[in-house]
């Protein structure tokens, strides 16, 4: 084969008749539809490049939308056939290849019937997008047959996006591989994208060094973003991606954001601040990233294309116009009075050569031009940018001088400012000299108080394990046995003296009442006073048992505010008082009690729409008394508690709550009293793993029998 065999012939693709038609069945692949057939759409050859979207053909069974439909539609396939002619040249050809400019959203291509390649990653309604851009797909020559061949293109994908299709301009054609392969390198693209992503990571680290300048982190931002847009645009990107629809997430985001991260530094570094318009255009941008997450990027694209205009005017006239006018002025107030006036147009040419606001405009002037340039370029051409990555170059490199500029200068000061800190450093160092001296008398002085504290304090803590082992000895060890009723508790103080306290009345052999409550405070005294409330409700108990509850709990009450009136405690608890099977209840500004039915398990709060009388040790207590009166079954059951059960708060900063506990209370083993209380600490313990609590506990289930 000769040398000039190498290489094929070119067939425009856009030559080519296209036939068209919703669905896909393997035989279509083979041979083109027949004349007449009015399911297929016959596209006519163009002169010159073009696009092919799907969306664009009014196809049958295809829904309504385009660019501003924001919302996905359900995937469908598409079969697009180009007949085409192969002379001897292209059949001698050692590398025949095929070349699209852009194929989506997820596709495969066939020659004559023959499956060449598949983008095809998921099979059944749904699909992983694989839309490639710069594609070359190498021909099997022994497929090729001189004359008429046929390509077929399967496509599925979004009828309405802009990518199910071919929607790059072109070219699409066949030819050489080597001479196609040769034109679609990115050497270049990968390097400017690695000269950016150091700028980004060089400039980041400078804001580490100095996080009040924060030109440098905007800087950063504003380069890294561009950095990753650019990188998501490549074929590499998509050789390492399955899912290119999260490239394009990638893709928008990062220009989305780049914008206000632009904007931000240009203000940060020409005016010293960020104004209310960078804020807005920071938070529209963050909310069209989001958005981007689950709608069509293309309608969010055009809505950012009207905002990147508004901003580009704002920083025009704001930030440069503000900057520049600046500058102009101290460049004509610092002009040699004596010599000749410079012209106006001297000193802005001065201002555009001289100063950092020049210098950056100059920058940013070159940018936005290669911007627009690739906004047209990609949206009215169907082209690619192009000019933007290039631009991009020199408008970094003329802000970072200008950001390497300010920090020599920083340095500088701060070479300045250390020479003259040397010198009071040596009269400093007298002087600490003699104050090193005095600090060690004084640490010694220091030490020994410490020692001294630390005896106190284990004296201290001593007396507390002695307290608290005083005041467990002060309440029951055990629950009452009597035939009428079954009761249960539990008692976990949360560091040893508790502010939580209980007891059990007895007459006779008959359990006569209950009593769980809470002192007010913490610490050694509420500890103490929980001896002193349970001691004087026994009194009253023993003293008074045939009197009315409210005279016996008023008596109660003034010994309590006597013996409480100096300390300033109060005593909140819940109060029960039996009699057979009739109950005497009050809630004086306690935890709500409830009460579980036997037979249905149905739980309800006894202070259920009900005022709860004062705490005990007020004298508003005789005023607010508030008894409930009512009677209990064999298998009813009460709970009463404390609030460190239900104000414990787990891992997830999440309290236990009085719902939480009623619905483990109606779910509890009704086997007796423990097994009922077990099940409501089981549930408890559970909800609190993790974490450490807080509070005291003390709870008590009472079961009639």
């Amino acid at each position: 084969m000769s040398a000039g065999s190498a290489f094929a012939q070119y067939v425009d693709l856009g030559e080519c008749t296209f036939y068209i038609r919703a669905g896909f069945e393997d035989s279509w692949t083979r041979r083109l539809p027949a004349a007449g057939d009015g399911s297929w759409t016959v596209v006519a050859p163009t002169r010159g490049e073009r696009s092919l979207e799907m969306r664009a053909l009014g196809l049958p069974g295809t829904p309504r939308g385009g660019t501003f439909s924001f919302f996905p539609a359900p995937p469908m396939e598409f079969t697009v056939l180009v007949p085409f002619g192969a002379d001897l040249t292209l059949l001698n050809s050692s590398d025949p290849a095929l070349f699209l400019k852009h194929v989506g959203q997820e596709w495969a291509v066939y020659l004559n019937g023959v499956l060449l390649r598949s983008e095809f990653v998921r099979s059944g309604t749904g699909y992983l997008e694989r839309s490639l851009r710069d594609v070359i797909v190498p021909l099997d020559k022994r497929r090729l047959a001189r004359g008429q061949n046929l390509l077929a293109f399967r496509l599925r994908g979004d009828p309405v996006d802009d990518r199910t299709g071919f929607n790059r301009s072109g070219p699409y054609g066949i030819g050489s591989y080597r001479s196609l392969a040769s034109g679609n390198r990115e050497y270049v693209d990968l390097m400017l994208i690695g000269v950016y992503a150091f700028f980004a990571l060089y400039h980041c680290v400078l804001f580490a060094l100095r996080p009040k300048n924060k030109a440098y982190l905007y800087f950063g931002v504003s380069t890294l973003l561009l950095a990753a847009y650019m990188a998501a645009r490549t074929n590499a990107a998509t050789a390492i991606v399955a899912d290119t629809a999260v490239l394009r997430r990638i893709e928008y985001s990062s220009l989305f954001l780049a914008l206000p991260a632009i904007l931000a530094f240009l203000e940060s570094l020409l005016l010293m601040r960020r104004s209310a318009f960078v804020v807005a255009v920071a938070a529209f941008s963050a909310a069209s990233a989001v958005a981007g997450q689950f709608l069509r990027l293309e309608p969010l694209l055009y809505i950012w294309y009207a905002a990147a205009l508004a901003s580009v005017a704002y920083a025009l006239v704001s930030t440069f116009g503000k900057a520049m006018a600046r500058d102009y002025r101290e460049m004509r107030a610092a002009a040699d009075p004596s010599a000749d006036s410079p012209t106006a147009l001297a000193l802005f040419a001065s201002v555009l050569v001289r100063k950092d606001s020049g210098r950056v405009a100059m920058g940013s002037l070159v940018f936005g031009l290669a911007v627009l340039a690739d906004v047209w370029l990609v949206g009215a051409a169907g082209g690619t940018v192009f000019w933007s990555k290039y631009a991009f170059f020199v408008f970094i490199t003329l802000t970072a001088s200008v950001l390497a500029r300010q920090f020599a200068e920083v340095s500088e000061r701060a070479e300045a400012m250390n020479a003259g800190l040397e010198t009071e450093v040596d009269a400093r160092t007298a002087e600490l000299s003699a104050a090193t001296a005095e600090r060690v008398r004084l640490n010694e002085e220091i030490s020994s108080a410490n020692a001294l504290l630390s005896s106190a304090m284990e004296e201290s803590e001593r007396d507390v394990r002695i307290a608290a082992a005083v005041q467990k000895g002060f309440f029951p060890a055990r629950p009452l046995a009597t035939a009428g009723w079954d009761v249960s508790y539990v008692f976990e103080p949360a560091s040893g003296l508790s502010s939580d306290f209980y007891d059990f009345f007895q007459d006779g052999k008959s359990l006569s009442g209950v009593l769980l409550g809470s002192v007010s405070g913490s610490g050694v005294a509420s500890g103490l006073v929980t001896v002193l409330a349970k001691n004087v409700f026994g009194r009253g108990m023993s003293e008074m048992a045939g009197e009315p509850l409210a005279a016996m709990l008023s008596r109660v009450n003034r010994e309590l505010s006597r013996e409480l009136s100096v300390v300033g405690n109060t005593v909140s608890c819940t109060f029960l008082r039996f009699s057979g099977d009739r109950v005497e209840y009050v809630n004086a500004g306690h935890t709500d009690a409830f009460l579980r039915k036997g037979g249905s398990k149905r739980v309800a709060g006894l202070d259920e729409g009900r005022k709860r009388s004062p705490p005990f040790g007020r004298d508003d207590f005789d005023d607010g008394l508030l008894a409930l009166r009512f009677t209990l079954s064999p298998g009813d059951a009460l709970l009463v508690y404390t609030a460190g059960l239900v104000e414990s708060v787990n891992a997830k900063k999440a309290a236990y709550g009085g719902a939480r506990l009623a619905e483990a209370w109606r779910r509890a083993d009704p086997h007796n009293a423990e097994s009922l209380l077990a099940s409501v600490m089981i549930d408890f313990r559970n909800f609190m793993a993790g974490s450490r609590r807080a509070g005291d506990i003390c709870a008590m289930a009472v079961v009639k029998r």
